[in-house]
């Protein structure tokens, strides 16, 4: 059975900074989230690099209380079985290697939240990554 392996995953970048700006009086608070995932293939290695960003809020914008970013890489290998289905290493790292990283940065952002100690906990939703970086042409794949 072909199979992708998680092996490990480290952060480029973690960081909360308060909106000064923010209007206190707005009774939501605007996200504004940005996606962005890059993908490196060592095919002759089997192993993959996938990097996603996120970026919730923005300190411009005065009905954001926050800007968060996490950047996030993970490591992946592919074990490929010619006798099973034919998926190949590309759309693995697309539709598992993110949703596995999309669990890493969720708890991250609440945590960050909580620990602004200002405003109440969020918890991101469970998405399909995939999709909504599709939708705005977000992920970029090489090749070494």
């Amino acid at each position: 059975m072909s199979s992708l392996q998680f092996k490990d995953y480290f952060l480029n970048e973690i960081s909360y900074r308060r909106n000064p700006n923010f209007d206190q009086t707005n009774s939501t608070i605007n996200l504004e989230p940005e996606l962005s995932a890059q993908i490196l293939i060592k095919k002759s290695e089997n192993i993959a690099y996938v990097n996603l960003s996120t970026k919730q809020g923005n300190i411009n914008l005065e009905d954001s209380a926050f800007e968060i970013i996490v950047d996030i890489v993970g490591k992946f290998s592919f074990i490929h079985d010619e006798k099973e289905f034919d998926i190949d290493f590309e759309t693995f790292l697309k539709e598992n290697g993110l949703a596995i990283l999309w669990s890493y940065i969720r708890p991250m952002v609440s945590d960050m939240i909580t620990r602004g100690n200002e405003f109440p906990n969020f918890i991101l939703p469970v998405v399909n990554v995939k999709k909504m970086l599709d939708e705005n042409d977000s992920i970029m794949v090489t090749y070494e």
